[in-house]
């Protein structure tokens, strides 16, 4: 799959909630000023109940964009909620044979899944145009995910400003997966749920109490997929506090879970629902090293 560079043309979904239009005309104006082309799928100004446009046109935008050869990648505008209403939608035989890079995080975890589990498509884990790049954006987060998108070389993954901890110094390699853990357990045991074994598995979230954290966690596990996974690799949990006093900490809830895994896990990786952003690529090779506290992006 190529990568993007000045000069290509982004082509912007909505494949979830509805958008501010003065957000997405601040959005569009940053793009075209980083030097990008921006072509707007045909219902991202669309409203239909709390989505931008019915479940059949934020599909038919997906599925045209990745037909059209004038569209080098496809950046989603926001998230929210609605892309699992519209994944039997898709053409995943138009999006198998016509692979680019597919941007975005949070509700779009659903599509990320899909891509992966039924064309091998590797997506990427990154910032949305209304919610990252409108206004007076972070530039972390663009240097960041200007690096990933137009990188063939291996890099260390840090964060810009904050420590990532390891629970221990066990090493593990293999394709990164996942995204929210909501939606990720929204799609578990379907069609379009992942394959696991030997994979390193990435989650955040956010606003999230931190029982319904664990409950969520404790669904994956007794399904068995952390004995599967080669690793885990723990994002931004914003807002997920607790909703009484007697409650487990966040810390006290990933702490029951993962002190003893015989596997590497890390924590506060800064890639979600936070400023600034790491992008991170679904379906390339991650390796973590708990001895070195090193994540590594291997090409």
């Amino acid at each position: 799959m190529k990568r993007l560079k000045v000069g290509d043309t982004i082509g912007l979904v909505a494949p979830a909630s509805s958008v501010n239009k003065d957000k997405l005309k601040s959005a569009i104006e940053n793009l075209e000023k980083l030097g990008f082309k921006v072509k707007v799928g045909k219902s991202v100004e669309n409203i239909w109940y709390s989505f931008a446009g019915t479940d059949e046109e934020r599909a038919t935008d997906i599925n045209n964009f990745f037909q059209d050869k004038d569209v080098d990648a496809i950046m989603c505008v926001r998230g929210g909620y609605g892309g699992i209403r519209m994944l039997s939608l898709l053409d995943y035989e138009v999006i198998k044979n016509n692979p680019k890079p597919f941007i975005g995080y949070s509700d779009v975890t659903s599509l990320h899944m899909a891509f992966f589990k039924k064309c091998n498509l590797k997506t990427f884990h990154g910032p949305m145009a209304v919610s990252n790049f409108s206004e007076d954006y972070s530039l972390d987060t663009l240097d960041d995910f200007i690096k990933v998108m137009t990188s063939n070389e291996s890099y260390t993954i840090k964060n810009f400003y904050e420590k990532i901890y390891f629970y221990n110094t066990l090493k593990g390699r293999g394709q990164l997966v996942g995204g929210n853990l909501a939606v990720l357990v929204s799609n578990l045991g379907t069609e379009f749920d992942l394959e696991y074994d030997n994979k390193i598995l990435f989650l955040e979230d956010i606003g999230e109490s931190t029982y319904k954290v664990d409950r969520m966690l404790w669904q994956l596990k007794n399904l068995g997929i952390f004995d599967k996974v080669s690793g885990i690799v723990l994002g931004d949990f914003k807002k997920c506090d607790k909703s009484s006093e007697d409650d487990m900490s966040l810390q006290d809830v990933f702490y029951s879970h993962f002190k003893d895994l015989k596997k590497p896990v890390c924590y506060n990786l800064k890639s979600g629902h936070c400023t600034p952003m790491l992008t991170l690529e679904f379906g390339e090779i991650l390796e973590i090293d708990g001895e070195k506290e090193e994540i590594i992006v291997i090409k």
